[in-house]
């Protein structure tokens, strides 16, 4: 899925925001969806074409994302790259599905102490805890990929699409990580009963110094090791798209 790229025009997903108000200051009032290849970190880079449109103060905000988004690994670990963060719905849903039914021939990968199959949680590092409420919602369970990628695309946002993938049970937790404090603090988890995904948006390095950021990388690096999926958002509205990508080139 993402094999193409498309424009979004209507007021939905992601350009919902301040859809009228946009239109007012003269704007298309579109925005962008790239495609996903399969490629490495080193080929990250920085597109044309606006991805997140916001009015800030009486002001046009136009934001340009990633020319692609990329798959790649880390150490042998799944790992997508992309621009707006509500796109890890349906890389973490298509990953989740595919480890649930590789479960019977990987049983001893993917099963708890017991035997069971060990459910998903995400480890969330971000500024913002994107669990505001949706009114749109879909069974995770009994859904198709094309229909998860509609839903990614025209039926959640970047401030509510871990609320989607908890309510159609992608994932049975969430740990919130808001804070340095909070990622240097974090409790001993236990990866013999769950399944964790790793899930960042480098707008949890804003205003941080290089000592700060290396510190936090190698807490980071210790979680990857664990980590049944890692998801990496770049965060237009938030973040320097060029001081992201090499923020993900260095962590990585």
């Amino acid at each position: 899925m993402y094999k193409s790229w498309i424009y979004i025009d209507t007021p939905v997903w992601n350009n919902e925001f301040s859809y009228q108000e946009r239109i007012a200051l003269w704007s298309t009032a579109k925005i962008f969806v790239t495609n996903l290849i399969q490629w490495t970190i080193s080929d990250l880079e920085v597109g044309s074409e606006i991805v997140f449109e916001e009015v800030n103060a009486g002001k046009l905000v136009s934001c340009k994302g990633l020319k692609e988004f990329i798959q790649t690994t880390y150490k042998g670990i799944p790992t997508y790259i992309f621009d707006n963060h509500n796109h890890a719905l349906f890389f973490r849903y298509r990953h989740t599905q595919k480890l649930l039914t590789s479960f019977v021939w990987k049983e001893e990968e993917w099963a708890n102490v017991d035997g069971r199959f060990k459910p998903f949680k995400v480890i969330h590092i971000d500024q913002h805890a994107d669990t505001k409420p949706n009114i749109n919602s879909f069974n995770g369970q009994h859904t198709s990929p094309h229909e998860v990628l509609s839903f990614t695309n025209y039926g959640c946002n970047v401030g509510n699409f871990l609320t989607s993938a908890k309510d159609a049970w992608i994932v049975e937790e969430v740990i919130q990580i808001r804070s340095q404090h909070a990622l240097h603090t974090m409790e001993k988890l236990d990866f013999q009963e769950y399944n964790y995904i790793i899930d960042i948006d480098v707008d949890f390095w804003e205003s941080k110094s290089k000592e700060e950021i290396e510190s936090d990388f190698e807490t980071i690096r210790t979680l990857f090791n664990n980590a049944c999926l890692i998801t990496i958002a770049t965060s237009p509205y938030f973040f320097d798209q060029k001081k992201a990508i090499e923020l993900i080139q260095k962590l990585l």
